[in-house]
């Protein structure tokens, strides 16, 4: 998994503001479904859902500090 954090992060950094759009609906789904199943049966992986809840908050900071960046 810090494999895949840092490609996630590298990936943030490079996307344009319509990529990162979509790659936070993607872990918003992503972490809906991650729950569902964690109340109906067990998880495969259960630290997944801690990642995909930090990178949906890497992506909305993300798009917060490019929204800033206009305005400043």
């Amino acid at each position: 998994m810090p494999n895949e954090l840092y490609n996630l992060k590298s990936r943030i950094s490079e996307a344009s503001e319509s990529e990162l759009r979509e790659m936070l609906s993607g872990f918003r789904l992503e972490h809906f479904q991650l729950r569902v199943q964690a109340a109906t049966s067990a998880l495969e992986n259960p630290k997944r859902i801690r990642f995909v809840r930090k990178a949906i908050a890497r992506c909305e900071t993300a798009l917060t500090e490019r929204r800033n960046e206009g305005v400043a």
